[in-house]
């Protein structure tokens, strides 16, 4: 059976009161995993559940290989743990494991029919989070699932009604079974195809959906998002080594941040009970900035794509009038919407600012609390533009050249576009015949998303390495950005630009050491090309 895509858009919630539960039953919210390569996501599940305040149990199906530190995380979170035993797969292994991770152990799920010490279940896969309270699905019918791309349902939330007699009869099924993508979804579809149910998409947004669909986004939009669903290969912990082609269709800085901030709150709960290792004042740095200073809805979107934001990172020796000629110069140009001074190492008197007239927006960003070398990318409440130009209190020969860079980003946004490049190969100069992978902060263009991506999404213990070797800054933005887009950065030529490398970073370890947090990866990507405005 086929589902019109209109049912996604259209269906309101509805609860089936003819099916509701009998009091005296017990329910519960399950999920499964093959291994530990999902483990964290799991806890954050059911973190998430837990968060709803829900009477419910949450039960975690666990094979053998799920280790045992895994295990007392989850009962700590408040899960119960039930071993299963692994179902055969009905297909090639290899060729299902080249589709996503664990694909063949994923059959396993079915076993939740045989939990006939609950009459109902919710089941929810691992990368899937819980935004809201939901325990109204235990009033809708078995198998009851959202509409995926293509008209099937989607196993990632689904009810299910164990009973003994189905769960044999699923076991009797499965082996020579159809399945449209060879896994348990296209199974699950076939099995049920003439009793399943829709649920409304809410209660399954998976993250996709929201580039396409108007009603995705405005279940976001209007805070009605029940679960999310990472259903994509690019997720919130890996976007950053994926080199995944579609990661513009399957990535939202946003919703990838509030599957983060479960994440930290998380990982403090189960740091305080001595199960993980604490964070330190990073956590609370990171806390700080991306969450106590920022909206609750920042990210969402970057309306402005005409003009930049303009961050300028000042040295304690920039004088008055230096800073006079700077902000008229940026404030000169018709690209630039607003520019933010960070107030690191330089004190500015507002006053002083005002009596200036600078003919753009400029506003003060006072230093935080937790000194850190990542401050640097730290994302500003206020930005309403698509790009940002970081700069250490440099200018361009003319306002033509600068707007020329901008325009060299407009068809390039998913490189930093930058003045002094790198490369990790070679402490010589980088020439026009030279290859290069990184760019210098000290001047850059990039999407202002970036800067939440860095300090709000990365894993903690890449800004904890930063901390440590503040030289490796520059090499951990730009292992990010290619990291995240596949895209090699971008060199445009100016007269103001010194090509040399400083040996500090080509002689460091940085990128040997920061590729333990890329999945082992070193995510950098080789460019020789110079755009030059004739």
């Amino acid at each position: 059976m086929m589902y019109n895509m209109n049912i996604y858009l259209n269906l309101q919630t509805k609860v089936l009161s003819d099916n509701s539960i009998q009091a005296n039953k017990k329910n519960a919210y399950v999920t499964f995993l093959c291994d530990d390569v999902m483990a964290e996501a799991a806890q954050v599940l059911v973190y998430s559940l837990k968060q709803t305040d829900t009477q419910h149990d949450i039960v975690v199906l666990v094979l053998n290989e799920v280790t045992q530190p895994s295990r007392d995380r989850l009962i700590h979170l408040g899960a119960k743990i039930i071993n299963v035993n692994q179902i055969k797969y009905p297909w090639v292994s290899a060729a299902a494991r080249k589709k996503g991770f664990n694909k063949a152990c994923r059959y396993s799920k079915l076993n939740l029919w045989s939990l006939t010490q609950y009459q109902k279940i919710v089941f929810l896969d691992a990368d899937t989070m819980v935004v809201q309270p939901l325990d109204e699905l235990f009033d809708y019918p078995q198998f009851s699932a959202a509409v995926d791309i293509g008209g099937v349902l989607n196993t990632g939330v689904f009810v299910a009604e164990p009973n003994e007699e189905t769960y044999r009869d699923i076991m009797a099924t499965y082996l020579n079974a159809p399945s449209y993508n060879r896994g348990d979804q296209g199974f699950l579809n076939y099995y049920f195809n003439q009793t399943a149910h829709t649920l409304p998409g809410n209660y399954n947004l998976m993250v996709k959906f929201t580039h396409f669909s108007t009603l995705a986004r405005s279940f976001i939009i209007q805070d009605k998002v029940k679960v999310l669903h990472f259903t994509s290969d690019t997720k919130p912990w890996n976007f950053h080594f994926l080199h995944h082609p579609e990661w513009r269709e399957n990535y939202d800085g946003y919703l990838f941040g509030l599957w983060t901030k479960a994440l930290r709150h998380k990982n403090l709960e189960l740091a305080k009970a001595g199960l993980l290792k604490e964070g330190g004042r990073n956590q609370e740095r990171v806390d700080y900035v991306c969450e106590l200073q920022l909206h609750s809805n920042y990210g969402r979107r970057y309306p402005n794509t005409k003009q930049l934001t303009v961050i300028l990172d000042l040295s304690s020796t920039t004088d008055t009038l230096s800073l006079e000629a700077i902000l008229r110069f940026y404030a000169s140009s018709k690209v630039v919407n607003q520019i933010f001074i960070r107030e690191n190492q330089i004190q500015l008197d507002k006053t002083y600012l005002r009596k200036l007239r600078i003919r753009k927006p400029v506003n003060i960003i006072p230093p935080t609390p937790y000194p850190s070398s990542n401050n640097k990318f730290n994302p500003i409440q206020g930005i309403k533009t698509d790009a940002v130009l970081l700069v250490d209190g440099n200018m361009f020969d003319s306002v033509q050249e600068f707007e020329f860079a901008f325009d060299v980003w407009n068809k390039n946004k998913d490189s930093i576009v930058g003045y002094q490049p790198y490369s990790h190969k070679t402490v010589d100069s980088v020439g026009r015949n030279h290859q290069y992978n990184m760019m210098s902060s000290k001047m850059m263009l990039m999407k202002s998303d970036f800067l939440y991506a860095y300090s709000c999404l990365l894993p903690s213990q890449i800004h904890h390495y930063v901390d440590q070797h503040p030289d490796c800054l520059d090499v951990a933005i730009n292992m990010l950005t290619s990291g995240m887009t596949g895209a090699a950065p971008l060199l445009v030529d100016n007269k103001f630009v010194n090509h040399s490398i400083t040996s500090s970073l080509s002689g460091s370890n940085c990128i040997r050491d920061l590729t333990s947090f890329f999945d082992d990866k070193n995510t950098l990507v080789l460019n020789n090309q110079m755009v030059k405005s004739v």
